[in-house]
């Protein structure tokens, strides 16, 4: 009886892609988690701009309560 031989080779065309896209796909998800976590998206400054403006009241800093309430005054000494 005669033995079967068989032979099998692999494709060439269908692994040798498959790094180029998963190099791609890698690339891909950095840029975009650089956009989302490296301040691509929300740029933010830190530009200070400095306006006087000639008998305008500065604005108070501080001193009010979350819950909306007055905080209780110092009455002020009568002069004699």
């Amino acid at each position: 009886m005669a033995d079967v031989q068989i032979s099998q080779t692999p494709s060439s065309g269908s692994g040798s892609g498959a790094w180029v896209w998963g190099l791609i796909v890698l690339v891909l998800l950095a840029v975009i988690a650089w956009f989302v976590f490296g301040g691509g998206l929300h740029k933010t400054t830190t530009a200070k701009v400095d306006i006087n403006v000639p008998g305008a009241a500065a604005p108070s800093t501080g001193g009010g309560t979350a819950g909306g309430a007055v905080p209780p005054s110092t009455p002020t000494p009568k002069k004699p």
